[in-house]
């Protein structure tokens, strides 16, 4: 099992690294698309629908539209989105009722907004950076909140969610993420000062991913799967691997475009 996680995540890099390279952000975009309309698919099959139903490709229309369209948010956008799920029972004569219609809407509005702060993050000057930045924090809060868990175990943050998550573990995510986050700043940043901030930012970044692998814990348990999909070798589905992601990219936009990373003293 350690193999295949380790095996699949390398081959994720290195399609990462290659694609970031590019002097474009559209292969990136492309990439981001790609791996969301998978992830909400698995969503949309959580609650009861298949990967072929008219409902899952529905949200895969929305998460596109959530990440193409610049006037996603608007009251009228936001309307039609919600009217779409209340009339589909209606359209179906309930034989796709509420309770299972609307979770899929909400998750296409949760991996929507994760994946168009990806696409948003790519198209800022030193877009690449910022990207990894993010990834860096992520995937070292995710890897160090695993074996530091599996090594120090003591007492369960959540067991009725997520039966195998420790206190150790999410510490020792926080602080991994922080110090990966602080490394990569020493190296593209201006020194000791810059790599403070990255520091800091590394730290939000691993609270707010821990919460959301935590929440699509809670959809898993609530709707009796253990994993969202089956895609990736050692990890489930492709939202298991980017759930923790789709909830730190919003944050790391708003760190990027509100001037919190000058006042962190953070540079790229």
């Amino acid at each position: 099992m350690l193999r295949q996680r380790v095996l699949t995540a390398a081959i994720g890099i290195i399609t990462i690294f290659v694609i970031l390279i590019f002097p474009t952000s559209i292969p990136w975009a492309v990439l981001v698309f790609l791996v969301t309309g998978l992830g909400v698919m698995e969503f949309a099959q959580m609650y009861g629908a298949t990967y072929r139903s008219p409902i899952a490709y529905a949200a895969v229309l929305a998460t596109a539209y959530i990440e193409f369209s610049a006037d996603w948010y608007r009251p009228l956008s936001l309307f039609l989105m919600v009217a779409i799920a209340l009339l589909w029972p209606v359209a179906t004569k309930n034989r796709q009722e509420l309770g299972k219609t609307s979770p899929i809407f909400i998750g296409a509005l949760y991996v929507g907004i994760g994946g168009m702060s990806l696409m948003s993050l790519r198209s800022l000057a030193h877009g690449p950076l910022l990207v990894w930045a993010l990834l860096i924090s992520v995937f070292m809060s995710d890897t160090c909140a695993f074996f530091v868990g599996r090594w120090l175990k003591g007492p369960l943050m959540w067991p009725e969610i997520s039966p195998k998550k420790t206190w150790s573990g999410a510490i020792g995510g926080i602080l991994g993420a922080g110090m990966a986050a602080w490394i990569f700043g020493m190296v593209v940043g201006n020194g000791v000062s810059g790599g403070i901030g990255y520091f800091i930012l590394g730290v939000c970044l691993s609270i707010l991913s821990q919460l959301g692998d935590l929440i699509e814990s809670a959809y898993k348990r609530s709707t009796g799967v253990k994993d969202s999909g089956w895609l990736l070798p050692g990890h489930g589905g492709v939202l298991d691997r980017i759930d923790s992601l789709l909830f730190a990219a919003p944050l790391m936009l708003w760190f990027a475009t509100s001037g919190v990373m000058n006042w962190l003293h953070i540079a790229y």
